[in-house]
């Protein structure tokens, strides 16, 4: 259904634009490439506004391992929080947009999380002479960092899904509503840009979001997970790592500590800590599709008890167990950890025996 709004001039001079439609469907891309705004980043996320950072307008995807590009995206962003988000675009008179254009979104979703590069995306976006540190106001040191949460987030379907149109079909907005209640891990969203143009060319354009709903936060807020869930999640990577994750409860209980169970929307996980405070959360453990990984927390790790020389120890200690490389710059992050090396029980014994002292500590602290 067309309308009007009206805007007042400086001269106080009422100016009405009719609703209009995109003179066609390249026009309307071009728009969203250079005005990324217009994709309501502020409706998705009114508390925590959605930034934009293109990486490429048709965006090739393959098929198969190593195979040459068979569809094309009409956009790929990646949010501040590292989620890939995927645009297609579509005229209100393309009559693709009932059916069609469903499938082609999942086919582009279910190929480019499996055979997508991170180094591809990566290489796309700097061709464009751009820099993640000044749009997103970071380090150098975080700059890794957040391309390695693009790669998890891809990887692990943690991905957004726009559907863009000037006019968005009851029968679309409905399969819209249904996927984004039922995925857990992946949001689908419809974006209904109207155009209005008034007749000295003036033009001005409002965007709505569609799809979000209470129900699809609930799915999205998911309720925490449980000691059996996590376990069977474990189970299903490597049956021997049960026994690693029942071994790392089971010490850390013993050393007087909670174990909080996350509310991940699709990994489940834990957090062992002496006490709710953010600061005496140790790590994570999480039960990834093809892998289990410890998050340490030195990011949140609080003076008086982790100073920089008990940060360092921390760090040489897990360097010296899993056989790993972290250095100073992890010390300002949450690096992970594969915790496989814990099947060796000497390893194990190591990791429990040195936490054991570190929450003894932790708990004759001052603050604590």
């Amino acid at each position: 259904m067309s309308g009007s709004i009206f805007v007042v001039s400086e001269d106080n001079k009422i100016l009405e634009l009719k609703e209009s439609k995109y003179e066609n469907e390249a026009i309307f891309q071009e728009l969203i490439e250079k005005y990324p705004n217009i994709l309501a980043g502020d409706q998705i996320s009114p508390d925590n506004p959605r930034k934009w950072i293109f990486i490429a307008r048709e965006m090739g995807v393959p098929g198969e391992d190593g195979g040459s590009d068979r569809w094309f995206l009409d956009h790929l962003f990646i949010d501040q929080d590292a989620i890939p988000t995927f645009v297609e675009v579509k005229r209100s008179s393309d009559t693709r947009i009932r059916r069609e254009v469903v499938g082609q979104m999942l086919d582009y979703a279910a190929n480019a999380i499996k055979y997508w590069s991170i180094d591809t995306i990566r290489d796309l976006y700097e061709q464009q002479n751009k820099s993640i540190c000044d749009e997103l106001d970071i380090d150098e040191k975080s700059e890794n960092l957040f391309w390695n949460n693009v790669e998890s987030n891809l990887k692990e379907g943690k991905i957004r899904l726009l559907f863009v149109a000037d006019e968005i079909p009851d029968s679309l907005k409905n399969i819209i509503q249904f996927l984004n209640n039922q995925m857990v891990n992946t949001e689908v969203l419809g974006v209904e840009i109207k155009q209005f143009e008034s007749d000295c060319k003036i033009k001005t354009f409002v965007p709505t979001i569609i799809g979000k709903t209470s129900s699809s936060i609930a799915v999205k807020n998911k309720t925490s997970w449980t000691e059996e869930g996590f376990l069977m999640a474990v189970k299903d990577v490597d049956e021997e790592l049960v026994d690693v994750c029942n071994a790392i409860l089971a010490g850390f209980r013993s050393f007087g500590c909670e174990i909080n169970w996350g509310k991940g929307k699709k990994s489940p996980s834990f957090v062992p800590s002496y006490t709710k405070k953010q600061e005496n959360r140790l790590f994570a453990v999480y039960a990834y599709p093809s892998s289990v990984k410890m998050e340490i927390y030195f990011k949140f790790y609080k003076e008086p008890y982790f100073n920089q020389d008990k940060k360092q120890e921390i760090k040489e200690k897990l360097n010296e167990i899993f056989e790993i490389s972290l250095n100073d710059s992890d010390l300002l992050t949450r690096p992970s950890i594969y915790i496989d090396k814990l099947k060796d029980k000497d390893k194990m014994r190591s990791f429990l025996d040195y936490f054991k002292e570190l929450v003894k500590g932790l708990k004759a602290s001052p603050n604590n």
